[in-house]
C-alpha cells in the first residue's frame, strides 16, 4: 500500500494553464459511474501492493501504465485525451493510498479542462468535475485522498474540494490574486485521516507549502519546501524544497505542523532536494538530492535518531525513488541505457535499490521496450 503522496509544485503550475474561453456553462459534476467515456478509457485490472503507475503520451493520446514491481510486468489500464486539435501529455493523475483509484485530469464533453475518477479493479471512470473556464491547454491537476473519498485541485477560483460520489465542489481556498502565481495555492497531498491538506505557492523566487484544516480551510502552518510526506504521528510532515531560478532555499526537513517545530535532515546548502518520503512503519526518512536542479540524483535516507543520513547504494544516478510497501526495499527510476534527460524524456528503468537489479523497463510511448 503506498502511503504517503508526494507532488512536485512545478508540476503541478506548469498544468494550470487558462485561455480565453467562450461563455461560459455551467460547471459540471459527475454523479453515476460508467464503462468508460469518450475522454478516459479504463481497462480492468487487479492492483499488487508494490506498484508503479507511469503516465505516456505520444501527444495527443495518454496512457498510465500499471506497473507490478514484484513481476515486472506491465499493463495499460488507463486511455485519456485532450481537447482536439491541442497537445496533450502526460495524464495528471493522483491515486489512493492503495492505488485503486486514480483522480485523471483529461478533457471534458464540453472540451474543457476535467477530472474523472477511475475505478481500476472495475474499468470504470467518472466524471467528476469539468471547470467553467479552464481549457485543454494543461488539463487540471488534482490529488485523491489516501482513502480514496475526496479529492482536491486548483481550479479557476481557487483551491476547491469534492467528494467521489459526486455533485458540486465547495470552494476551499480561494486565489489571493489570480494575476499573480506567488499568490495562489495549490494542492499537495492529504493527510492520512484527511483532516489537513498540503497546499503549495511557488514561482521562479521562492516555493512555500502550507498546513490547511480540511473542514474549514484555515491555514495553521507555513514553510519553504515543495515536495511533502504525511505520517499519523508527530512530526507529521516530511518536506522538500528547492530554489528557484531567482533565488529561495534549498532545504530538506521534518516538522510538527501544529507546533513549527523543525528538524533539518541535511545542513542548508547548495543540494537540490526531491522524492521525499516517510518510511511505511519507522522513523526514517528518504529523499533524493542532486548538485543541479535538472541533474540525476543520489538516493539517501535518514532516521530522526541518526546524527547524518546515508547513501543508498545504486550502480547509477536515479530520477526518483519510493520506499516498498513495507518499506524493506527501495525502488528508482534511472535512464535507461544511454538514454539521458529527466524523468518522462526518453526510456528509462526501474531499479531495486540496494543493489540495482532491473525490476522493469519503459520505452517509448507505448511503454514496450524491443
Amino acid at each position: 500500500m503506498r502511503v504517503v503522496a508526494t507532488t512536485s509544485l512545478l508540476a503541478v503550475i506548469a498544468v494550470a494553464c487558462t485561455s480565453t474561453p467562450p461563455p461560459a456553462r455551467p460547471q459540471t459534476s459527475g454523479t453515476a459511474g460508467t464503462a468508460s467515456s469518450a475522454a478516459v478509457v479504463a481497462h480492468a485490472t487487479t492492483v499488487p501492493a508494490d506498484h508503479r503507475y507511469v503516465a505516456l503520451s505520444d501527444g495527443q493520446i495518454g496512457r498510465i501504465l500499471l506497473v507490478d514491481l514484484a513481476t515486472g510486468a506491465s499493463t495499460e489500464v488507463v486511455t485519456a485525451r485532450g481537447a482536439p486539435a491541442r497537445p496533450y501529455y502526460m495524464p495528471p493523475f493522483s491515486e489512493s493510498g492503495d492505488g485503486k483509484l486514480l483522480l485523471v485530469g483529461a478533457v471534458g464533453p464540453a472540451e474543457r479542462s476535467a477530472l474523472y475518477l477511475v475505478d481500476v479493479a472495475a474499468g470504470r471512470t467518472t466524471l467528476l468535475y469539468e471547470d467553467d473556464e479552464i481549457w485543454s491547454i494543461g488539463p487540471l491537476r488534482g490529488v485523491i485522498s489516501p482513502d480514496g473519498a475526496r479529492y482536491a485541485f486548483h481550479g479557476h477560483d481557487g483551491v476547491r474540494i469534492g467528494d467521489i460520489t459526486g455533485g458540486p465542489t465547495r470552494l476551499f481556498v480561494e486565489d489571493e490574486d489570480p494575476a499573480d502565481m506567488a499568490k495562489i495555492w495549490y494542492p499537495l497531498a492529504w493527510s492520512l485521516d484527511r483532516s489537513a491538506i498540503a497546499l503549495a505557492q511557488g514561482t521562479e523566487s521562492v516555493t512555500r507549502v502550507g498546513a490547511f484544516r480540511a473542514a474549514n480551510g484555515e491555514q495553521y502552518w507555513t514553510g519553504t519546501g515543495s515536495q511533502v510526506s504525511w505520517r499519523t504521528k508527530a512530526p507529521f510532515l516530511a518536506v522538500a524544497g528547492s530554489a528557484g531560478t531567482f533565488g529561495g532555499e534549498n532545504r530538506v526537513y521534518a516538522v510538527d505542523p501544529n507546533d513549527g517545530q523543525v528538524r533539518d535532515l541535511e545542513p542548508l546548502g547548495a543540494k537540490f532536494y526531491g522524492s521525499i518520503a516517510w518510511h511505511p512503519s519507522a522513523d526514517r526518512v528518504l529523499y533524493t538530492a542532486a548538485d543541479d536542479l535538472f541533474a540525476e540524483r543520489d538516493v539517501y535516507t535518514r532516521a530522526l535518531a541518526d546524527d547524518a543520513p546515508k547513501r543508498v547504494e545504486s550502480p547509477k544516478k536515479i530520477w526518483d525513488a519510493w520506499w516498498s510497501s513495507d518499506g524493506s526495499k527501495i525502488y528508482a527510476t534511472a535512464a535507461r541505457g544511454a538514454t539521458v534527460g529527466a524523468p518522462g524524456v526518453g526510456d528509462f528503468d526501474i531499479l531495486e535499490l540496494p543493489g540495482g537489479r532491473v525490476v522493469a523497463s519503459i520505452c517509448g510511448t507505448s511503454g514496450r521496450c524491443r
